[in-house]
C-alpha cells in the first residue's frame, strides 16, 4: 500500500464542517467552530448541521447532498466532521468517490467515521486523519498536546511519535512496521461481510472504543478473528478503551484478549487516541513502527 499526504493545511485555510452521522448539538457546534477559528481556520458549514431526523443530522439524502456540496468546493483545504454517533454506514455506498478524487484534501474524524476514513485510504490513496471532531473534542477545548498533534499532522510535519503504556513483544524483538490502519473497533466489526470491510493484512492495526465492557470487546475481537480479518497483521496498537468502570484494568484485559487472538504479534497499548482526552491525531494509511521496548509508536508523516 502506498498513500500520499493530502496538500498541507494551515492557518488561514477554509475548512468544511460536515455531518454524516448523528444530530449536532447547536451549542457544542458553536463552541467547536470558535475553537477552529482560534486555530486560524475559516470554517464553512454543511447546510445540514442544524438538521435532525430521528437518529441523524437530517435524512440520508440530505446528509449526503450536504456533504457532496462541501466536497465539490475546491477551495476547502480540509473537511472536519462534527460528531460521530450513527448514520455513516447508511450512506457510505452512495458517496461520490470520483468527486472526492477531484479535490484531494484532509479528512478529520473518528468513531462512526472510521469506515469512511479507511475508504479514503484505499480508494483515493490518501492518508486520512483519525482526529478530533468539531462538536465533540473541539467543543470541550483541545489541550496543548491535541492541538500540536493535529496541526503537525495537517501540515505534513513529522514523523509523529506517540508514547504508549503496556506492551507485549510477541515472539521477536517487539518491533513491527506497516501502514497504520484501523479506528473504532465496533465500526470495523460492523463492516464485516460488506464491500466496506478493510483489508488489514500487513498493517499496524490500531483500534479503540468507548463504553464497551470486556466481554463485548472480546466478542468483537473474536468476530474479526473468525472472519479472517486479523490474518497477516504485523502489529497491534490499542488506543483509548474508555467510558467504563475500571478502565486501567479493562485496558490490560484488552491487551491480554488481543494476545490470545494474535499470538506472537507485537502489541502496544495506551496510545492516547480515541474517545477520551487527549485524542491525538493519527494519519491512517501512513507507514508506522511499533517499538515495544521503548513503548512508542512512530508514524511517518512527511
Amino acid at each position: 500500500m502506498h498513500t500520499s499526504l493530502p496538500p498541507p493545511v494551515g492557518p488561514g485555510d477554509r475548512v468544511g464542517v460536515a455531518a454524516l452521522s448523528g444530530p449536532v448539538d447547536p451549542a457544542r457546534l458553536e463552541q467547536g467552530l470558535d475553537e477552529l477559528r482560534a486555530l486560524g481556520f475559516e470554517p464553512v458549514r454543511a447546510r445540514n448541521l442544524s438538521s435532525r431526523a430521528g437518529l441523524f443530522a437530517g435524512g440520508d439524502a440530505e446528509r449526503l447532498a450536504a456533504f457532496h456540496e462541501l466536497a465539490a468546493d475546491a477551495g476547502l483545504a480540509a473537511i472536519f466532521f462534527a460528531r460521530g454517533g450513527h448514520g455513516l454506514l447508511r450512506i457510505l455506498p452512495a458517496i461520490d468517490w470520483e468527486l472526492l478524487a477531484l479535490h484531494p484534501r484532509a479528512y478529520v474524524g473518528y468513531s462512526d467515521l472510521t469506515p469512511f476514513l479507511l475508504q479514503v485510504v484505499s480508494r483515493l490513496g490518501l492518508a486520512s486523519f483519525h482526529g478530533p471532531m468539531v462538536a465533540a473534542d473541539f467543543a470541550r477545548g483541545l489541550d496543548d498536546a491535541e492541538r500540536g498533534s493535529l496541526l503537525a499532522a495537517l501540515a505534513g510535519d513529522g514523523p509523529a511519535e506517540l508514547a504508549g503504556g503496556e506492551g507485549d513483544a510477541g515472539d521477536g524483538a517487539g518491533v513491527a512496521e506497516g501502514p497504520l490502519l484501523g479506528g473504532c473497533l465496533s465500526l470495523l466489526v460492523a463492516t464485516l461481510g460488506t464491500p466496506w470491510a478493510p483489508d488489514l493484512s500487513g498493517s499496524i492495526w490500531f483500534w479503540e472504543d468507548v463504553g464497551e465492557p470486556l466481554y463485548k470487546l472480546d466478542r468483537m475481537l473474536t468476530h474479526l478473528g473468525l472472519s479472517g480479518s486479523l490474518a497477516g497483521i504485523r502489529g497491534v496498537v490499542i488506543g483509548q478503551v474508555s467510558g467504563v468502570e475500571d478502565e486501567p484494568e479493562l485496558a490490560r484485559a484488552a491487551l491480554e484478549s488481543v494476545r490470545e487472538h494474535l499470538p506472537g504479534v507485537p502489541i502496544l497499548s495506551g496510545i492516547e487516541a480515541g474517545h477520551a482526552r487527549p485524542n491525538l491525531t493519527l494519519p491512517l494509511g501512513r507507514r508506522a513502527r511499533i517499538e515495544v521496548a521503548s513503548a512508542r509508536l512512530l508514524v511517518e508523516i512527511a
